[in-house]
């Protein structure tokens, strides 16, 4: 599948988005391990997610699919059994990782395989303190990375000082410490996203947060209950940047999450001079929400770095587009994770960046654009590298400078499945091909 855009202005309308995709992954993982029914509204069926509801239904998770969301009636940890196959997670590394953590309390022996994209990522990031914690975790070709060899069993817990700022690490090893015996804590260098803390307090475990230490003690009863997801703010990301580069635009996006540990792009575009207003404010099962108006942006180049990188990782591709077309420099630092992404991230922007003619210099953690020294020409061409936050960023060009193909775009359906129905609904002229 390929994307094609074209100049568009005018974009209007409101809109409430899929469910949130981290906030999907965990709850299909983590209610299964509470006691009772609960209901999920609002459930993102991307691929990543399914993949993850997939394997939990293999695990014996009794998870059945509604209109708008699932249904899931579990019995706790007990009720999950050792899966007769091998668990296919695709392009998900919140899927291989979460998992991990599960798995490595689970008595079996399982394998966690992924895509070709997936298996180049790095996961020696959660064996080494998973395996610290009683686990038995090995790379199939003793190269640290996936299909991963988990055979599971009893846990004790640790005291971790991350290496890394990953929510995906800091999650596995809260989902490992549910069930090892003591205390484990993680401490983190940066904070990063927390919705798996936010959820499995909200659930009933016994888990504490000082600065930057997470406390979590086995042994407490979960009861599910049930959970309304919010919209997806990395897929509200690229309705708000839609919105911004076209003219005469007007996006009202309802029932948004907010979560400061994800909102680090909307205080990058406030910085670079959006013109955004938060109308609304909500709490919905532990996690903030509101409802948010964008207007079209006269934007301005600005530095990024250390802080606010884990805050805003995933939306780096699409905070690169929008640079090309600010006022200015930007300048880019700390964001070397970007390189174990689905693609190398870096790169994958600096090619698609030159495509443009944008002034563009490449760090070994970042980049520098200069904004607006981009090339009109007659169509644009540029590459997803399997990478679905490239697709959709890269296909924002089009709105702006028109006749662009983004080529290799199967990979949207990874997150943000109706990106271009939504997109087209608020008046994008933009569509896809096969």
């Amino acid at each position: 599948m390929d994307l094609i855009s074209n100049k568009s202005n005018e974009l209007k309308g409101e809109v409430k988005l899929p469910g949130d995709k981290s906030i999907s992954h965990r709850a299909a993982i983590i209610l299964p391990l509470c006691h009772g029914d609960a209901v999920v509204n609002n459930f993102l069926f991307a691929e990543d997610t399914v993949n993850t509801l997939n394997v939990m239904k293999m695990l014996n998770a009794r998870i059945k699919i509604r209109e708008n969301g699932i249904h899931i009636n579990s019995n706790g940890i007990n009720g999950l059994k050792k899966a007769n196959k091998l668990l296919y997670v695709g392009n998900s590394g919140t899927s291989i990782r979460l998992l991990s953590g599960l798995l490595s309390a689970l008595d079996g022996k399982f394998v966690l395989y992924g895509d070709n994209s997936l298996q180049k990522r790095p996961m020696k990031r959660i064996i080494k303190p998973l395996n610290l914690m009683g686990a038995r975790i090995k790379s199939l070709y003793d190269n640290d990375l996936a299909p991963l060899i988990i055979d599971g069993g009893r846990l004790k817990g640790i005291e971790y000082n991350m290496e890394v700022p990953s929510a995906q690490v800091k999650s596995a090893l809260l989902l490992a410490g549910l069930f090892a015996e003591g205390k484990t804590a993680v401490e983190e260098i940066q904070k990063t996203r927390d919705h798996t803390e936010r959820m499995l307090k909200f659930l009933g475990a016994d888990i504490s947060i000082e600065d930057n230490i997470i406390n979590i003690k086995s042994g407490n009863y979960l009861l599910a209950k049930d959970i309304d997801i919010p919209g997806d703010i990395s897929s509200a990301a690229f309705i708000i940047a839609a919105a911004a580069l076209t003219e005469n635009s007007e996006i009202i996006i309802h029932d948004v999450l907010l979560n400061e540990t994800r909102t680090g792009f909307i205080d990058i575009f406030k910085m670079m001079g959006g013109e955004i207003e938060i109308i609304q404010h909500g709490i919905s099962n532990n996690e903030p929400t509101g409802s948010i108006i964008i207007k079209s942006s006269k934007l301005r180049g600005i530095k990024i770095s250390d802080e606010f990188i884990p805050r805003l990782i995933d939306e780096i591709p699409l905070i690169s587009v929008l640079a090309a077309f600010a006022d200015g420099e930007t300048i880019i630092h700390d964001a070397k994770e970007l390189r174990y992404k689905e693609s190398d991230r870096i790169k994958s922007i600096i090619h698609n960046l030159n495509i443009m003619g944008t002034h563009v210099e490449e760090f070994e953690d970042g980049m520098l654009i200069r904004g607006n020294t981009y090339t009109k020409k007659d169509e644009y061409n540029f590459e997803s590298f399997d990478d679905h936050r490239i697709a959709m960023a890269f296909s924002l060009v089009g709105l702006i400078l028109g006749n662009t193909k983004v080529i290799g775009c199967e990979n949207v359906r990874t997150s943000f499945p109706e990106f271009v129905q939504i997109l087209a609904s608020l008046g994008a002229k933009i569509y896809s091909i096969y």
